[in-house]
């Protein structure tokens, strides 16, 4: 076995710590960090390396790779395949094309309870994030938030590889693009621009077979958080998805895995709620019991939101 000749003393309290399934990533990080004034890229990968072959359940080179580069602060870009070219400039006349499309919802929707949303999305094991606002995040299991959630205003609509990963900054966080999902279920689509009913129209146009809609939360302010549903597309149909409803103007900061968005059901910071208007989660794995009865009513006026630039 690979062995490191010299060690600091936070090096060597790492080393005598040996990981836990889900905290491997954690603590190749912060080997190679606390290696890399003692020892070469070339050591520490061949110590990490040896260490890892005895974890005996995957290749962890990748995550090695990834790791020693951090350490470094390697700021090389990344290979070809994983760049995502411009986003695509919003077009007005294809914006006004979809105005008169059906919606699929009105002003009215299902007053769901946040917990029963979330139950039909996730399963109980699933690693959720949620936040309180956008500096507080915990990544835990699903059962672990019952009864929270409707506190909570954000959440990462897809459920997260392990509770921490490593920020691009090197540090460690409960909300990273490390222990974000690779494989998206749910894609958010968000818009800001128009009425809300415009809003509703171009959204339900997004509607198709392959990529339902199964979710409408109003944020509470200006906009619609359009839930589809995704799983069914391989990764470049994903993208590609997304980029058309970029052209038709969403925000393409939802493509980050790792984005907080609106809690369905929950409530923002000035105490307006973050209704659900829409909920059809035909495609989703888990389905409410029918003997829960038919949910309630709420009903929110499109216009309340005005005319936005």
């Amino acid at each position: 076995m690979a062995i490191l000749k010299n060690t600091t003393k936070a090096l060597e309290a790492s080393l005598k710590h040996p990981p836990e399934p889900g905290q491997r990533n954690v603590w190749l990080y912060t080997v190679a960090k606390r290696a890399k004034n003692v020892a070469s890229r070339e050591k520490i990968r061949s110590f990490l390396m040896s260490v890892a072959s005895q974890w005996n359940d995957r290749d962890f080179t990748p995550e090695i790779d990834r790791a020693i580069a951090r350490a470094f602060e390697d700021r090389e870009a990344p290979p070809e395949s994983e760049r995502i070219p411009p986003w695509p400039k919003f077009n007005q006349d294809a914006w006004n094309r979809r105005l008169d499309h059906p919606r699929l919802f009105g002003g009215e929707g299902a007053q769901l309870p946040a917990s029963a949303v979330i139950d039909r999305l996730f399963s109980e094991n699933d690693l959720l994030c949620m936040s309180l606002d956008t500096k507080s995040a915990v990544t835990q299991r699903r059962q672990l938030w019952r009864g929270s959630e409707a506190a909570m205003q954000f959440l990462v609509p897809n459920a997260m590889t392990k509770e921490t990963g490593i920020t691009q900054s090197g540090n460690i966080s409960c909300r990273s693009l490390d222990n974000a999902t690779r494989s998206k279920t749910y894609q958010v689509i968000e818009y800001d621009r128009g009425t809300l009913e415009e809003q509703a129209s171009i959204l339900s146009s997004l509607h198709t077979e392959y990529t339902p809609l199964i979710m409408v939360v109003y944020s509470g302010g200006k906009s619609l958080h359009g839930w589809f549903d995704v799983r069914t597309l391989d990764e470049a149909s994903k993208l590609r998805f997304f980029r058309h409803s970029v052209f038709l103007g969403s925000d393409a900061s939802l493509w980050d895995a790792s984005k907080l968005v609106r809690m369905p059901g929950g409530r923002r910071d000035n105490g307006k709620t973050q209704d659900i208007l829409y909920f059809n989660p035909s495609s989703s794995p888990r389905t409410l019991s029918s003997s829960k009865g038919s949910a309630p009513r709420v009903r929110h006026s499109f216009s309340e939101g005005g005319k936005h630039p």
